[in-house]
């Protein structure tokens, strides 16, 4: 919806992204230096908010489940459709593949922990919705209990990924090998921690 809305209506990452940010990128690829977004901020102070933010967008995306897993959907969504209208912005300005190449360094740990997070949210919403063979309180209590175990799992991940963001995916002219060698040895521990050793 987010690439599909942004080709169609040139206002609409605007309306998405905000004015100032979208002016600051467009300025920022003027200057040859399309990522500069993620140097623009002292490395610790720009640690402290994306970590906090994230954190509180899982815990949102978790506790949104609680409204028949409604909420967590409508957060997902929303975030996906940001998602969409970023990229989409560089790619209209033939800077797809290498936007994708920085914003992975971290958005590969991220955007799978916000996820996952969503998926904890559904599994407490359907639990209610679809209790089985057991009491819809039985039933949710387990739901909410096997969600809280995986968001509260996801903290170092966002930890991991806020550092990631702040301190090295400012060095956006980094080398493409280094780059993919980051952004695989992420998508590798996604799938050991949470596919690998959680079966």
């Amino acid at each position: 919806m987010g690439i599909i809305s942004t080709l169609g209506d040139h206002t609409f990452v605007r309306l998405i992204l905000g004015d100032g940010y979208v002016n600051m990128t467009l300025e920022n690829i003027k200057k040859g230096d399309p990522m500069g977004v993620y140097g623009s901020l002292d490395p610790l102070t720009m640690f402290l908010a994306i970590t906090f933010n994230n954190i509180k967008v899982s815990f949102a995306a978790f506790a949104s489940g609680i409204v028949f897993s409604v909420g967590t959907v409508f957060i997902l969504l929303q975030n996906g459709i940001m998602l969409g209208a970023f990229l989409t912005l560089f790619y209209q300005h033939n800077l797809l593949g290498s936007s994708i190449m920085v914003v992975m360094l971290h958005g590969t740990l991220e955007i799978s922990a916000i996820i996952l997070a969503g998926g904890a949210g559904l599994r407490m919403g359907n639990s209610f919705i679809f209790p089985g063979t057991y009491s819809r309180l039985a039933s949710f209590k387990m739901g909410a209990k096997d969600g809280l175990k995986v968001v509260m799992g996801l903290m170092p991940i966002f930890v991991m990924a806020g550092f990631i963001e702040s301190f090295v995916t400012r060095y956006s002219g980094m080398p493409e090998v280094l780059k993919a060698l980051i952004i695989l040895a992420s998508l590798f521990f996604i799938i050991f921690y949470f596919f690998w050793v959680a079966y």
